[in-house]
Protein backbone atom coordinates (compact mmCIF):
# COMPACT_ATOMS: atom_id res chain seq x y z
CA UNK A 1 0.00 0.00 0.00
CA UNK A 2 2.59 2.55 0.74
CA UNK A 3 4.15 1.76 -2.72
CA UNK A 4 0.68 2.45 -4.66
CA UNK A 5 1.03 5.52 -2.28
CA UNK A 6 3.84 7.16 -3.19
CA UNK A 7 3.08 6.07 -6.97
CA UNK A 8 -0.23 7.90 -6.62
CA UNK A 9 1.73 11.07 -5.35
CA UNK A 10 3.91 11.04 -8.33
CA UNK A 11 1.14 10.77 -10.49
CA UNK A 12 -0.32 13.45 -8.92
CA UNK A 13 2.81 15.84 -9.11
CA UNK A 14 2.59 15.19 -12.94
CA UNK A 15 -0.54 16.01 -12.68
CA UNK A 16 -0.54 19.31 -11.63
CA UNK A 17 1.94 20.35 -14.29
CA UNK A 18 0.70 21.20 -18.13
CA UNK A 19 -2.21 19.94 -19.90
CA UNK A 20 0.15 17.97 -21.62
CA UNK A 21 1.94 16.18 -19.19
CA UNK A 22 -1.74 15.06 -17.67
CA UNK A 23 -2.92 13.93 -20.96
CA UNK A 24 0.14 11.61 -20.29
CA UNK A 25 -1.56 10.56 -17.16
CA UNK A 26 -4.60 10.31 -18.35
CA UNK A 27 -3.72 8.30 -21.49
CA UNK A 28 -1.79 5.83 -19.45
CA UNK A 29 -4.85 4.51 -17.70
CA UNK A 30 -4.70 6.29 -14.07
CA UNK A 31 -7.33 7.46 -13.92
CA UNK A 32 -9.81 4.20 -13.42
CA UNK A 33 -6.64 3.12 -10.90
CA UNK A 34 -6.89 6.34 -9.06
CA UNK A 35 -10.38 5.79 -8.44
CA UNK A 36 -10.15 2.37 -7.10
CA UNK A 37 -7.31 3.93 -4.89
CA UNK A 38 -9.44 6.48 -3.45
CA UNK A 39 -11.50 4.05 -1.61
CA UNK A 40 -8.92 3.08 -0.03
CA UNK A 41 -8.84 2.53 4.38
CA UNK A 42 -5.48 4.32 4.00
CA UNK A 43 -5.63 8.15 4.70
CA UNK A 44 -2.61 8.47 2.84
CA UNK A 45 -3.16 6.38 -0.26
CA UNK A 46 -6.92 7.85 -0.14
CA UNK A 47 -5.59 11.19 -0.02
CA UNK A 48 -2.80 10.72 -2.70
CA UNK A 49 -4.98 9.44 -5.48
CA UNK A 50 -8.33 12.27 -4.53
CA UNK A 51 -5.08 14.47 -4.81
CA UNK A 52 -4.11 13.01 -8.01
CA UNK A 53 -7.84 13.00 -9.52
CA UNK A 54 -8.63 16.77 -8.44
CA UNK A 55 -5.45 18.11 -10.53
CA UNK A 56 -6.85 15.89 -13.58
CA UNK A 57 -10.58 17.15 -13.28
CA UNK A 58 -9.54 20.98 -12.69
CA UNK A 59 -6.74 21.04 -16.01
CA UNK A 60 -9.55 21.27 -18.39
CA UNK A 61 -13.20 20.51 -19.40
CA UNK A 62 -12.55 17.11 -21.32
CA UNK A 63 -10.57 15.67 -18.66
CA UNK A 64 -12.87 16.76 -16.10
CA UNK A 65 -15.21 14.90 -18.49
CA UNK A 66 -13.24 11.87 -18.52
CA UNK A 67 -13.39 11.54 -14.78
CA UNK A 68 -16.67 11.92 -14.85
CA UNK A 69 -17.09 9.03 -16.96
CA UNK A 70 -14.88 6.60 -15.57
CA UNK A 71 -16.44 6.79 -12.21
CA UNK A 72 -14.49 9.20 -9.83
CA UNK A 73 -17.04 12.10 -9.25
CA UNK A 74 -19.58 8.94 -8.07
CA UNK A 75 -16.43 7.91 -5.87
CA UNK A 76 -16.40 11.37 -4.42
CA UNK A 77 -19.64 11.21 -3.21
CA UNK A 78 -19.51 7.69 -1.90
CA UNK A 79 -16.56 9.16 0.29
CA UNK A 80 -18.91 11.84 1.64
CA UNK A 81 -21.39 9.22 2.27
CA UNK A 82 -19.34 6.90 4.09
CA UNK A 83 -19.53 7.23 7.87
CA UNK A 84 -16.11 6.23 8.41
CA UNK A 85 -14.61 8.49 6.07
CA UNK A 86 -11.62 10.37 7.80
CA UNK A 87 -12.70 14.75 7.76
CA UNK A 88 -9.19 14.60 6.05
CA UNK A 89 -10.42 12.48 3.66
CA UNK A 90 -14.11 14.35 3.19
CA UNK A 91 -12.35 17.60 3.31
CA UNK A 92 -10.44 16.82 0.15
CA UNK A 93 -13.64 14.89 -1.93
CA UNK A 94 -15.10 18.33 -1.19
CA UNK A 95 -12.37 20.35 -2.69
CA UNK A 96 -12.07 17.67 -5.84
CA UNK A 97 -16.00 18.40 -6.01
CA UNK A 98 -15.32 21.80 -6.18
CA UNK A 99 -12.95 21.75 -9.11
CA UNK A 100 -15.08 19.44 -11.02
CA UNK A 101 -18.40 22.08 -10.73
CA UNK A 102 -15.58 24.83 -12.06
CA UNK A 103 -17.64 26.61 -14.82
CA UNK A 104 -16.34 25.61 -18.14
CA UNK A 105 -17.89 25.45 -21.10
CA UNK A 106 -20.14 22.43 -20.75
CA UNK A 107 -19.37 19.68 -23.15
CA UNK A 108 -22.40 17.94 -26.04
CA UNK A 109 -24.19 15.11 -24.01
CA UNK A 110 -22.28 16.08 -20.61
CA UNK A 111 -24.46 15.19 -17.28
CA UNK A 112 -23.31 18.78 -16.80
CA UNK A 113 -24.69 20.91 -19.83
CA UNK A 114 -27.14 23.45 -18.72
CA UNK A 115 -27.03 26.88 -20.34
CA UNK A 116 -29.02 29.75 -19.67
CA UNK A 117 -31.80 28.75 -22.51
CA UNK A 118 -32.23 25.19 -20.35
CA UNK A 119 -32.71 27.28 -16.85
CA UNK A 120 -35.82 29.13 -18.69
CA UNK A 121 -36.86 25.66 -20.24
CA UNK A 122 -36.80 23.34 -16.89
CA UNK A 123 -39.81 24.46 -15.09
CA UNK A 124 -42.14 23.32 -18.07
CA UNK A 125 -39.72 20.41 -19.37
CA UNK A 126 -38.31 18.89 -16.14
CA UNK A 127 -39.27 15.15 -16.83
CA UNK A 128 -37.17 15.90 -20.04
CA UNK A 129 -34.16 17.28 -18.55
CA UNK A 130 -33.91 15.32 -15.56
CA UNK A 131 -31.71 12.64 -16.92
CA UNK A 132 -29.16 15.75 -17.20
CA UNK A 133 -29.08 16.49 -13.73
CA UNK A 134 -28.47 12.16 -12.79
CA UNK A 135 -24.47 12.84 -12.18
CA UNK A 136 -24.72 16.01 -10.39
CA UNK A 137 -27.86 16.12 -8.43
CA UNK A 138 -26.93 13.14 -5.87
CA UNK A 139 -23.89 15.28 -4.84
CA UNK A 140 -26.59 18.14 -3.69
CA UNK A 141 -27.40 16.02 -0.25
CA UNK A 142 -23.71 14.98 0.77
CA UNK A 143 -22.49 18.29 0.20
CA UNK A 144 -25.43 19.76 2.47
CA UNK A 145 -24.74 16.95 5.24
CA UNK A 146 -21.18 17.87 5.14
CA UNK A 147 -21.79 22.18 5.80
CA UNK A 148 -24.06 20.91 8.54
CA UNK A 149 -21.87 18.68 10.24
CA UNK A 150 -18.64 21.17 10.58
CA UNK A 151 -20.21 23.10 13.58
CA UNK A 152 -18.20 26.82 13.79
CA UNK A 153 -15.89 27.78 16.94
CA UNK A 154 -13.10 30.15 17.23
CA UNK A 155 -10.91 27.35 17.40
CA UNK A 156 -12.12 25.97 14.29
CA UNK A 157 -8.78 25.42 12.00
CA UNK A 158 -8.92 27.24 8.19
CA UNK A 159 -8.86 23.96 6.70
CA UNK A 160 -12.35 23.21 7.74
CA UNK A 161 -13.93 27.06 7.15
CA UNK A 162 -12.03 25.85 3.33
CA UNK A 163 -14.04 23.03 3.40
CA UNK A 164 -17.44 24.51 4.13
CA UNK A 165 -16.33 27.54 2.01
CA UNK A 166 -16.04 24.99 -0.81
CA UNK A 167 -19.28 22.73 -0.63
CA UNK A 168 -21.40 25.91 -0.52
CA UNK A 169 -19.75 27.35 -3.48
CA UNK A 170 -20.53 23.88 -5.09
CA UNK A 171 -24.12 24.24 -3.96
CA UNK A 172 -24.40 27.71 -5.90
CA UNK A 173 -22.78 26.54 -9.03
CA UNK A 174 -25.32 23.30 -9.00
CA UNK A 175 -28.23 25.88 -8.22
CA UNK A 176 -26.84 28.09 -11.33
CA UNK A 177 -26.72 25.40 -13.41
CA UNK A 178 -31.03 24.70 -12.64
CA UNK A 179 -31.53 22.39 -9.85
CA UNK A 180 -34.89 22.61 -8.61
CA UNK A 181 -34.83 24.93 -5.66
CA UNK A 182 -37.27 22.50 -3.72
CA UNK A 183 -34.60 19.98 -4.04
CA UNK A 184 -31.94 22.15 -2.37
CA UNK A 185 -34.43 23.05 0.35
CA UNK A 186 -35.82 19.91 1.18
CA UNK A 187 -32.03 18.73 2.28
CA UNK A 188 -32.36 21.28 5.29
CA UNK A 189 -29.44 23.29 4.79
CA UNK A 190 -31.15 26.38 4.22
CA UNK A 191 -31.12 27.40 8.41
CA UNK A 192 -27.44 26.01 8.29
CA UNK A 193 -26.56 28.53 5.50
CA UNK A 194 -28.34 31.55 7.46
CA UNK A 195 -26.34 30.64 11.05
CA UNK A 196 -23.37 31.22 9.27
CA UNK A 197 -24.29 34.63 8.04
CA UNK A 198 -24.61 35.50 11.84
CA UNK A 199 -21.66 33.27 13.32
CA UNK A 200 -18.64 35.73 13.85
CA UNK A 201 -16.53 32.43 13.21
CA UNK A 202 -17.72 31.88 9.78
CA UNK A 203 -15.20 34.79 8.25
CA UNK A 204 -15.83 36.56 5.16
CA UNK A 205 -15.24 34.05 2.21
CA UNK A 206 -17.77 31.53 3.98
CA UNK A 207 -20.47 34.90 4.13
CA UNK A 208 -19.96 35.69 0.70
CA UNK A 209 -20.40 32.47 -0.57
CA UNK A 210 -23.71 31.58 1.71
CA UNK A 211 -24.81 35.04 1.14
CA UNK A 212 -24.61 34.48 -2.98
CA UNK A 213 -26.18 30.56 -2.35
CA UNK A 214 -28.74 31.92 -0.45
CA UNK A 215 -29.74 34.56 -3.42
CA UNK A 216 -30.39 31.83 -5.71
CA UNK A 217 -33.42 30.81 -3.62
CA UNK A 218 -34.50 34.04 -2.90
CA UNK A 219 -34.20 34.76 -6.64
CA UNK A 220 -36.83 31.89 -7.13
CA UNK A 221 -40.74 31.44 -6.83
CA UNK A 222 -42.41 32.51 -3.65
CA UNK A 223 -42.08 29.46 -1.77
CA UNK A 224 -38.74 29.51 -2.24
CA UNK A 225 -37.98 33.18 -0.94
CA UNK A 226 -40.47 32.11 2.18
CA UNK A 227 -37.97 29.16 3.29
CA UNK A 228 -35.29 32.02 3.53
CA UNK A 229 -36.94 34.44 5.06
CA UNK A 230 -38.58 31.55 7.69
CA UNK A 231 -35.24 30.67 8.46
CA UNK A 232 -34.16 34.17 9.45
CA UNK A 233 -32.51 35.64 6.47
CA UNK A 234 -33.81 39.27 7.14
CA UNK A 235 -31.71 39.84 10.67
CA UNK A 236 -28.75 38.57 8.63
CA UNK A 237 -28.95 40.97 5.88
CA UNK A 238 -29.37 43.98 8.39
CA UNK A 239 -26.01 42.82 9.64
CA UNK A 240 -24.19 42.80 6.29
CA UNK A 241 -25.46 45.93 5.13
CA UNK A 242 -23.19 47.19 7.75
CA UNK A 243 -20.15 45.23 6.49
CA UNK A 244 -17.03 46.87 5.65
CA UNK A 245 -16.49 44.47 2.96
CA UNK A 246 -18.15 45.69 -0.24
CA UNK A 247 -18.89 42.25 -1.13
CA UNK A 248 -20.96 40.85 1.60
CA UNK A 249 -22.75 44.31 1.47
CA UNK A 250 -23.83 43.98 -2.02
CA UNK A 251 -25.05 40.68 -1.80
CA UNK A 252 -26.70 41.17 1.40
CA UNK A 253 -28.26 44.33 -0.92
CA UNK A 254 -28.84 41.48 -3.46
CA UNK A 255 -31.18 39.41 -1.58
CA UNK A 256 -33.19 42.09 0.13
CA UNK A 257 -34.07 43.64 -3.46
CA UNK A 258 -35.36 40.51 -3.96
CA UNK A 259 -37.13 39.84 -1.16
CA UNK A 260 -38.77 43.78 -1.55
CA UNK A 261 -40.05 41.65 -5.04
CA UNK A 262 -41.82 39.43 -3.20
CA UNK A 263 -45.23 38.97 -1.66
CA UNK A 264 -46.90 41.33 0.69
CA UNK A 265 -45.73 39.34 3.66
CA UNK A 266 -42.22 38.99 2.81
CA UNK A 267 -41.96 42.48 1.98
CA UNK A 268 -44.11 43.31 5.50
CA UNK A 269 -41.11 41.27 7.29
CA UNK A 270 -38.92 43.45 5.44
CA UNK A 271 -39.87 46.37 6.60
CA UNK A 272 -40.99 45.47 10.34
CA UNK A 273 -37.22 44.07 10.10
CA UNK A 274 -35.52 47.40 9.98
CA UNK A 275 -34.28 46.83 6.85
CA UNK A 276 -35.30 49.58 4.71
CA UNK A 277 -33.39 52.77 6.79
CA UNK A 278 -29.77 51.26 6.26
CA UNK A 279 -30.60 50.56 2.39
CA UNK A 280 -31.61 54.20 2.16
CA UNK A 281 -28.11 55.59 3.74
CA UNK A 282 -26.39 53.58 1.29
CA UNK A 283 -28.49 54.66 -1.62
CA UNK A 284 -28.10 58.64 -0.51
CA UNK A 285 -24.70 58.17 0.62
CA UNK A 286 -21.88 59.60 -2.24
CA UNK A 287 -19.21 57.53 -0.31
CA UNK A 288 -20.65 54.23 -1.31
CA UNK A 289 -19.58 52.23 -3.84
CA UNK A 290 -21.94 52.55 -7.17
CA UNK A 291 -22.63 48.61 -7.14
CA UNK A 292 -24.08 48.87 -3.52
CA UNK A 293 -25.87 51.76 -4.60
CA UNK A 294 -27.28 50.40 -7.75
CA UNK A 295 -28.66 47.30 -5.33
CA UNK A 296 -30.22 49.95 -3.33
CA UNK A 297 -31.58 51.35 -5.89
CA UNK A 298 -32.70 48.00 -6.88
CA UNK A 299 -34.59 47.56 -3.37
CA UNK A 300 -36.39 50.89 -3.53
CA UNK A 301 -37.52 50.48 -6.93
CA UNK A 302 -38.94 46.84 -6.35
CA UNK A 303 -40.70 48.49 -3.49
CA UNK A 304 -42.06 51.48 -5.23
CA UNK A 305 -44.00 48.51 -7.23
CA UNK A 306 -45.71 47.60 -3.98
CA UNK A 307 -47.44 51.11 -2.62
CA UNK A 308 -49.84 51.58 -4.80
CA UNK A 309 -53.26 50.62 -2.69
CA UNK A 310 -50.93 48.89 0.31
CA UNK A 311 -51.76 51.32 3.18
CA UNK A 312 -48.48 49.97 5.19
CA UNK A 313 -45.88 50.00 2.21
CA UNK A 314 -47.20 53.34 1.24
CA UNK A 315 -46.66 55.09 4.23
CA UNK A 316 -42.87 53.29 4.83
CA UNK A 317 -42.23 54.45 1.20
CA UNK A 318 -43.19 58.28 2.20
CA UNK A 319 -42.34 58.19 5.84
CA UNK A 320 -38.90 56.39 5.29
CA UNK A 321 -37.55 58.87 2.89
CA UNK A 322 -37.67 56.40 -0.14
CA UNK A 323 -38.84 59.66 -2.37
CA UNK A 324 -35.66 61.20 -2.11
CA UNK A 325 -33.58 57.80 -1.98
CA UNK A 326 -34.85 57.55 -5.64
CA UNK A 327 -33.86 60.92 -6.60
CA UNK A 328 -30.34 59.74 -5.55
CA UNK A 329 -30.12 57.43 -7.78
CA UNK A 330 -29.98 59.62 -10.83
CA UNK A 331 -26.97 60.67 -9.72
CA UNK A 332 -25.10 57.30 -9.27
CA UNK A 333 -22.65 57.08 -12.18
CA UNK A 334 -24.59 53.97 -13.28
CA UNK A 335 -26.72 53.22 -16.13
CA UNK A 336 -28.67 50.50 -14.63
CA UNK A 337 -29.05 52.76 -11.39
CA UNK A 338 -30.62 55.52 -13.35
CA UNK A 339 -32.82 53.33 -15.13
CA UNK A 340 -34.44 52.16 -12.09
CA UNK A 341 -34.87 55.52 -10.37
CA UNK A 342 -37.26 56.34 -13.72
CA UNK A 343 -38.93 52.76 -13.12
CA UNK A 344 -39.71 54.17 -9.29
CA UNK A 345 -40.42 57.28 -10.15
CA UNK A 346 -43.00 56.49 -12.69
CA UNK A 347 -44.57 53.77 -10.46
CA UNK A 348 -44.46 56.51 -7.61
CA UNK A 349 -46.35 59.11 -9.97
CA UNK A 350 -48.98 56.73 -10.96
CA UNK A 351 -49.31 55.80 -7.41
CA UNK A 352 -53.62 55.46 -7.07
CA UNK A 353 -53.84 55.36 -3.16
CA UNK A 354 -56.85 53.51 -1.99
CA UNK A 355 -56.35 56.26 1.57
CA UNK A 356 -57.99 59.17 -0.91
CA UNK A 357 -56.98 62.52 -2.31
CA UNK A 358 -54.91 63.76 1.42
CA UNK A 359 -52.23 60.58 0.40
CA UNK A 360 -52.35 61.71 -3.11
CA UNK A 361 -51.67 65.37 -1.61
CA UNK A 362 -48.77 63.88 0.76
CA UNK A 363 -47.08 62.29 -1.89
CA UNK A 364 -47.12 65.08 -4.03
CA UNK A 365 -45.74 67.84 -1.80
CA UNK A 366 -42.91 64.67 -0.84
CA UNK A 367 -42.13 65.03 -4.31
CA UNK A 368 -41.97 68.40 -4.87
CA UNK A 369 -39.65 68.83 -1.68
CA UNK A 370 -37.74 66.41 -2.99
CA UNK A 371 -34.60 66.60 -5.94
CA UNK A 372 -36.50 64.33 -7.88
CA UNK A 373 -37.04 67.46 -10.95
CA UNK A 374 -33.59 68.36 -10.80
CA UNK A 375 -31.86 65.13 -11.35
CA UNK A 376 -34.48 64.29 -13.87
CA UNK A 377 -33.30 67.63 -15.62
CA UNK A 378 -29.59 66.92 -14.32
CA UNK A 379 -30.00 63.24 -16.22
CA UNK A 380 -31.92 64.36 -19.45
CA UNK A 381 -29.34 67.44 -19.71
CA UNK A 382 -26.08 65.39 -19.27
CA UNK A 383 -23.30 65.35 -21.79
CA UNK A 384 -21.45 62.76 -19.87
CA UNK A 385 -24.58 60.87 -20.22
CA UNK A 386 -25.42 59.55 -23.69
CA UNK A 387 -28.51 56.92 -23.40
CA UNK A 388 -30.61 58.41 -25.28
CA UNK A 389 -33.72 56.09 -24.22
CA UNK A 390 -33.39 56.65 -20.81
CA UNK A 391 -33.01 60.67 -21.84
CA UNK A 392 -36.38 60.20 -23.35
CA UNK A 393 -38.08 58.65 -20.48
CA UNK A 394 -36.83 61.80 -18.86
CA UNK A 395 -37.75 63.97 -20.98
CA UNK A 396 -41.56 62.26 -20.66
CA UNK A 397 -41.48 62.32 -16.97
CA UNK A 398 -40.47 66.11 -17.11
CA UNK A 399 -43.23 67.10 -19.56
CA UNK A 400 -45.66 65.19 -18.06
CA UNK A 401 -45.33 65.74 -14.34
CA UNK A 402 -42.93 68.80 -13.98
CA UNK A 403 -43.76 70.99 -16.72
CA UNK A 404 -41.83 73.83 -15.22
CA UNK A 405 -38.78 71.69 -14.97
CA UNK A 406 -38.86 70.67 -18.67
CA UNK A 407 -36.36 73.64 -20.10
CA UNK A 408 -33.19 73.36 -19.76
CA UNK A 409 -31.40 74.37 -16.84
CA UNK A 410 -29.61 78.09 -16.88
CA UNK A 411 -25.73 77.98 -17.18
Amino acid sequence: MHLKSEAAWIVTNIASGTTEQTSIVVEAGAIPKLVRLSASPNDYASLSAIWALRNIVGDSPSFRDRVEDEGGIDAFARLLNHTETTPKVKRLAVGAINSYLNPWPFRELSAMKVTLFVNEFLESNSDQLNGLFTQIKHLVPCLARHIQQIHLYEATTEVDKESIAWAIQSLSRILDRGLKRSEFIETGVVPRLVHLLVNSSSGATIQRRALRCIGYLVNGDDHDADAAVGAGLLPALLLHLEAIDEELCKLALWNASNIAAGTQSQVYALLDCGLLPPILRILIDERCTPRCRREACWTVANLATKVSGDVKVGQAFLEGGCVEGLAAGFLIPDRKAKELAVCGMTKILEWRDSQGPQARVSLSAAIRSSSWPQNLRLTRDSREFQDQRLRKDCRTLLTRWFPEYSRPARV
